[in-house]
């Protein structure tokens, strides 16, 4: 149904080097109730054209991040892409670390303090929930960059994956993150 299709696009499955590195840097997600997909529904684009993580509205536990599509190149992974998940996985850890992600669709405690600093902060990188994930994205930009290979490079084995992504944490542990804040 094309309605449906527009509200609630059909996820996409990421590379597994891209997925192994959202699980070594945030260990503690659950990735099961995590969908990615590659378009940011019509309705959304008056918010972001980049990218946005929200609750699955027909759920209680499960959380999806929309990537504009211009940001998921279809050739593989690029510098940018890793960038955007990085930083929107952060959201998913702040959404399941409050009530363990639990709540009815958009009515989750995250959701609602989310709400309220953007309103009273704006939703830019002062905003107490934006500031921390931007300083992970920008702190794995740096790392990444660092980097004598490239994380999800076409045509590398798995193992060449697993070796950047242990080079990756190795040079930046600090990346790891257990808890959000604030």
């Amino acid at each position: 149904m094309p309605l449906l299709d527009a509200a609630f696009p059909v996820g996409a499955d990421l590379p597994d080097c891209a997925r192994e590195l959202l699980k070594a840097l945030y260990p503690t997600v659950r990735w099961e109730r995590v969908t990615f997909h590659p378009t940011l529904p019509n309705y959304l684009l008056k918010f972001t054209n980049v990218a946005v993580t929200l609750p699955d509205p027909l759920s209680l536990t499960h959380v999806r991040i929309f990537i504009a599509k211009q940001k998921w190149p279809s050739g593989g992974m690029s510098r940018e892409l890793f960038g955007i998940l990085v930083h929107e996985a952060y959201h998913v850890l702040q959404y399941q670390q409050r009530m363990k992600g639990m709540g009815l669709g958009p009515l989750r405690p995250f959701v609602m303090r989310y709400l309220i600093a953007s309103i009273t902060e704006g939703s830019g990188r002062q905003n107490r929930y934006e500031k921390p994930a931007y300083a992970q994205e920008t702190a794995f930009l740096e790392a990444y960059d660092a980097l004598p290979t490239r994380l999800c490079a076409p045509g590398a084995t798995a193992d060449a994956h697993r070796t950047a992504i242990s080079d990756l944490l190795r040079t930046a542990p600090a990346l790891v993150k257990h808890r959000a804040e604030p």
